[in-house]
């Protein structure tokens, strides 16, 4: 099914030529729109989401800088960051996705920090009455991250449970979701944040139903719990620290994956540390947008930032105080 009107041939996008500070991310007004091929529909998008990846990916990080300077560097071509997107279908190759329909999408290819994203219909989830772009726009990476890799650390029942960065974008929702677990699999929960951070977590959580949280911002070691999981969300010496909270035969589950070795290197070989990467599907996306659309999940956007003034928003997110989301709006 085609659009019902004529598309514009150009859009505005953040663009970047090479890696580096802020400053490479670079307005422009005159960037084709994407042609449709195979089994995608064209989004107009309203918001994107700002993660971490995206600000370690303009550095030269991992593996978004990799797929950028394989491809598009490769063959000097801009590239355009950004995996998190809301908006409405302009154009569909497919008849699951009309004109009209309001969807979100994690997008691994990237482009979401544009005005239109072509995007392959498996990534594809529609917006639930009752989400609103906003929300749906910030929610496809930190949601499904956070969905999976509770998924993916198979808590069982009655465990202790550590994690770190509750406040941020996927640790936010992740607390909401163990939470759940407190209740329904009788596990504890322990969390490390700062004073201020645990204080805003009020707002999200029940913290009556913590079995405590760990100061990391006083310099002295952390309590041995004894515990059965650490969740990661930080790595570094940060991670490295936060093992002494673990039993011998404890298990972590870190993310970004790249500090495994880390880790492994600093914790006793008794412990299994596994990285973590999502997998984007709209399968789960449509899930934790339901969860959203039931009163179960709520995620919290910080601040908004329109799309010319990227390079303040990644300046923002990088300072490590941002409680929940930050997003672009087009």
């Amino acid at each position: 099914m085609s659009s019902t009107f004529s598309l514009p041939q150009t859009q505005s996008a953040i663009t970047l030529t090479e890696f580096g500070e802020s400053d490479v991310l670079v307005y422009q007004s005159d960037i084709a729109v994407p042609k449709l091929t195979g089994s995608q529909v064209l989004v107009k998008v309203a918001y994107a989401g700002i993660n971490p990846v995206d600000y370690k990916t303009r550095q030269g990080l991992g593996w978004g800088a990799e797929n950028i300077k394989n491809n598009q560097f490769a063959r000097n071509k801009p590239a355009i960051l950004g995996f998190d997107m809301a908006g409405e279908v302009v154009a569909s190759e497919v008849a699951e996705f009309a004109v009209g329909d309001k969807v979100a999408a994690l997008n691994f290819d990237g482009s979401c920090y544009a005005q239109y994203n072509d995007v392959d219909v498996k990534y594809v989830a529609k917006v639930p009455e009752g989400v609103d772009l906003k929300t749906a726009g910030a929610l496809p990476c930190a949601g499904i991250t956070a969905y999976q890799m509770l998924q993916f650390a198979d808590i069982e029942q009655g465990e202790h449970v550590v994690m770190n960065a509750p406040a941020g974008g996927v640790g936010h929702l992740a607390v909401q979701m163990l939470t759940r677990l407190v209740d329904e699999k009788n596990i504890k929960l322990t969390l490390i944040c700062s004073p201020e951070k645990y204080q805003k977590l009020g707002d999200l959580i029940d913290t009556n139903k913590l079995a405590g949280w760990i100061d990391y911002t006083k310099d002295e070691a952390f309590p041995a719990l004894e515990a059965d999981v650490l969740l990661d969300l930080v790595g570094g010496d940060a991670g490295v620290r936060a093992l002494s909270v673990l039993k011998d035969e404890g298990r972590v589950v870190v993310l970004p994956s790249i500090w495994v070795d880390k880790l492994k290197q600093a914790g006793p070989d008794s412990l299994i540390i596994e990285g973590f990467i999502a997998k984007p599907n709209a399968q789960d996306l449509a899930t934790v947008l339901e969860q959203v659309a039931q009163g179960q999940l709520k995620l919290h956007i910080q601040n908004t930032y329109p799309l010319a003034d990227t390079a303040t928003a990644h300046q923002a997110l990088e300072t490590g105080d941002t409680f929940g989301k930050i997003v672009l709006e087009m």
